[in-house]
């Protein structure tokens, strides 16, 4: 695995930017995570309120200090609404291992945002950090979660857990 960044890199996308977040995302990551529908399947509760969103940001921060997570915010390049999150967690040293984790406002399901996002964090990982391993822990019951990772190339490797070894973005390949 690659030295840990400074600064959390920017990944573009041919129609969005993956990029640091801020309090000025609050009313979208409060849209986002006090979604009781985008909420369903995840381990942390629904926002309840936008305070909440602080606290978030807070910890996303912390945790890419720690050298823990990176945490993107998934920005429509078209008119710069923050439509998601995606990001690495969770990194094992010792495995050159991650796991990867996504949440997208409920507008933009069924359109393949997220498809896109996830493959630039997915190259990101493989092919800039020299990851591995990548996980997702998804409950049996979210079918798109699963549809979405089965099609990024993850296989189920029993419970929730979803695996996929590296694969790096194509010369000249688009995003």
């Amino acid at each position: 695995m690659q030295p840990f960044p400074t600064t959390l890199p920017e990944l573009k996308t041919r129609q969005f930017r993956l990029r640091s977040m801020s309090t000025n995302d609050k009313a979208s990551l409060f849209a986002i995570y006090g979604d009781p529908e985008v909420m369903r399947f995840a381990s942390d509760e629904t926002f309840s309120t936008p305070a909440t969103v602080d606290e978030m940001l807070s910890s996303v921060s912390q945790l890419f200090q720690e050298q823990t997570s990176m945490e993107w915010g998934i920005e429509r390049r078209t008119d710069h609404t923050l439509i998601g999150t995606c990001g690495l967690h969770s990194f094992d040293l010792t495995n050159n291992s991650a796991e990867v984790g996504c949440m997208l406002t409920r507008s933009a399901w069924g359109h393949g945002y997220m498809q896109e996002a996830l493959r630039a964090v997915i190259w990101y990982a493989f092919c800039d950090r020299k990851i591995t391993r990548l996980r997702a822990d998804i409950d049996t019951l979210n079918h798109r979660s699963i549809r979405l990772f089965s099609k990024l190339g993850f296989i189920h490797q029993g419970g929730t857990i979803y695996v996929c070894k590296p694969k790096c973005k194509p010369e000249g390949g688009d995003l």
